[in-house]
């Protein structure tokens, strides 16, 4: 009976040991997620390393070109004036299913007035404060 015990006491150290290293690992790896996850969260930018195991002249040229990317300033048209599907919705009766030409349409409008009020300084601040005003209430 005492080295039935023996062999039982022994099975049990290594099953503890095993266990135990088992939650090591996955605390490492809980643990580094989190930190990576931080990181890249507090960090502008790709989430993957762009170009790890380029050149350094080729890492150095795309990350030129990805900070380019920020003073890009085109926001294309949605729907132009000769739409077709513009077309349709003002033939049919049931718009229910084309609300978001109505989204597209709004969209546009928003453009054309940045536009606006970035072009006419005096009229920005107005339109500004009345739409600052009109957002609260």
């Amino acid at each position: 009976m005492a080295s039935g015990s023996n062999w039982l006491s022994g099975v049990n150290v290594v099953l503890v040991m095993a266990y135990g290293s088992l939650v090591f690992v996955l605390l490492f790896i809980f643990v580094k997620r989190q930190i990576m996850r931080f990181a890249m969260k507090s960090r502008r930018g790709p989430h993957v390393p762009v170009g790890h195991n380029a050149p350094k002249d080729l890492k150095e040229e795309i990350d030129i070109r990805l900070s380019r990317v920020q003073d890009i300033k085109y926001e294309p048209q949605l729907l132009a004036d000769d739409d077709a599907r513009l077309l349709q919705l003002e033939t049919q009766g049931n718009q229910s299913c084309y609300n978001y030409l109505y989204r597209m349409k709004a969209l546009d409008a928003i453009r054309t007035s940045d536009r606006v009020l970035i072009c006419c300084p005096g009229w920005s601040a107005v339109a500004r404060s009345w739409l600052t005003t009109t957002s609260t209430s």
